[in-house]
């Protein structure tokens, strides 16, 4: 039990810690002479159309999930899963790595960060320090950091959470990429066949090696 507690404590701390990263950064994007309302970010998440959708509905679920996981209730008990210590440790390592390297990215999109699919006046390509070898650094960080959160909290619940969204995310950059080939044409072409979607393209990074 006391192990289960510090597992626990160490995740709403990594977790917590995570989306104060992101949120910081988010924050910076926002232009303070025209700043969105709460009704407007989520009008914008509607206009994307069934990602979208998905992504405003699952927001409340998983902070659901993540409540229930800390409570930990005798009646959720069957919910751990047999995950070695060693993992869970792993998951940990893993969910701390995803935060500098969070910020990494938001620094190399800068202004060009959109919680929405959707181009601004002045978007360009970003090529600059994770983009130069990945297309969607961002969602490379998202997994990393679920993967560590299915080590860590050995929860069945958030497992199938995190499951269920490699789907999502999936469909998320296929929408993406329509988009910006509809925006930039040939460049992004060409920028997709040398960056990898999430795991950079080892024919690239080995012939710029030689």
């Amino acid at each position: 039990m006391a192990e289960e507690l510090l597992f626990a404590a160490l995740f709403i701390v990594s977790f917590v810690s995570f989306w104060i990263v992101r949120g910081y950064y988010v924050r910076k994007t926002r232009n303070p002479n025209a700043p969105r309302t709460r009704e407007e970010r989520r009008d914008a998440m509607k206009k994307e159309g069934w990602t979208g959708y998905a992504l405003v509905l699952l927001t409340p679920i998983q902070i659901i999930l993540i409540v229930l996981y800390i409570w930990n209730p005798s009646w959720l008990s069957w919910t751990i899963l047999p995950i070695n210590e060693l993992l869970r440790w792993l998951g940990l390592g893993l969910i701390l790595l995803s935060i500098p390297m969070a910020a990494w990215v938001h620094r190399s999109l800068g202004a060009h960060y959109s919680y929405a699919l959707e181009t601004k006046e002045e978007q360009k390509i970003i090529t600059a320090g994770p983009y130069s070898r990945v297309r969607h650094p961002l969602y490379s960080v998202h997994n990393l950091f679920n993967l560590g959160m299915i080590f860590l909290t050995a929860n069945l619940p958030l497992t199938l959470f995190a499951l269920l969204g490699i789907p999502l995310v999936y469909a998320r950059m296929n929408r993406e990429e329509v988009m910006m080939i509809n925006q930039f044409g040939k460049d992004y072409e060409d920028y997709m066949l040398q960056t990898g979607r999430i795991f950079p393209k080892l024919s690239e990074m080995m012939s710029k090696k030689k």
